[in-house]
């Protein structure tokens, strides 16, 4: 698969990304175009994500372009907080590991380990939405893990730590730096919703 683009090949790196096979992270990052194919799969999962939690908005009746606002209001701060998590792995790999991982090939290896949650439109079913959720996020865990172990050429435990670290790094972040930006964003929520 190293002829054509990711868009070409988007499907297979989709894939890839879904059954944890080292040559979809490695193309993604080789061939022309994989940036925009892992912009793609993030999008996607944000809104699949942004689906599943707004069964809430179908139970209460929300007219449907405030339903189709609000969607698009959460898959918007989904793919800032791939960004954050994009940060915070890059800084972890080159400081504490001193790998010296690009900022690209870590965004790109990160959206394609976000493949399981382009399924997260699931977590709308009643009984099954929290396991499901949980699920998808150990699988998409695992995927960064992966992913970060065939870009990087890190031991399993030293990406698994490396993806832990870069989590934590990100939750810091997000509540002291990103606080603001977590109300701003919640009152966005909350205005698109009605």
């Amino acid at each position: 698969m190293t002829t054509g683009t990711a868009l070409d090949h988007f499907w297979q790196l989709l894939w890839g990304g879904l059954s944890l096979n080292p040559q979809g992270f490695y193309n993604i990052n080789i061939l022309p175009q994989g940036a925009i194919a892992a912009l793609i799969v993030v999008l996607i999962a944000g809104l699949s994500q942004a689906i599943g939690q707004s069964l809430v908005l179908f139970i209460n009746k929300v007219k449907p372009i405030r339903f189709i606002l609000s969607a698009a209001v959460s898959a918007t701060l989904f793919v800032f907080a791939y960004f954050f998590w994009v940060g915070s792995i890059w800084l972890v790999s080159n400081v504490v590991f001193n790998v010296h991982l690009s900022l690209f090939v870590a965004a790109r290896t990160l959206a394609l380990s976000y493949a399981p949650r382009t399924l997260s439109f699931l977590i709308g079913l009643p009984y099954l939405g929290i396991p499901i959720s949980v699920l998808l996020s150990i699988w998409s865990l695992l995927a960064e893990v992966y992913g970060l172990k065939v870009v990087a050429e890190l031991g399993t435990w030293s990406a698994f730590a490396c993806a832990g670290l870069g989590w934590a790094v990100m939750e810091l972040l997000e509540r002291t730096l990103g606080r603001p930006i977590a109300l701003l964003a919640e009152r966005l929520l909350n205005l698109a919703a009605g």
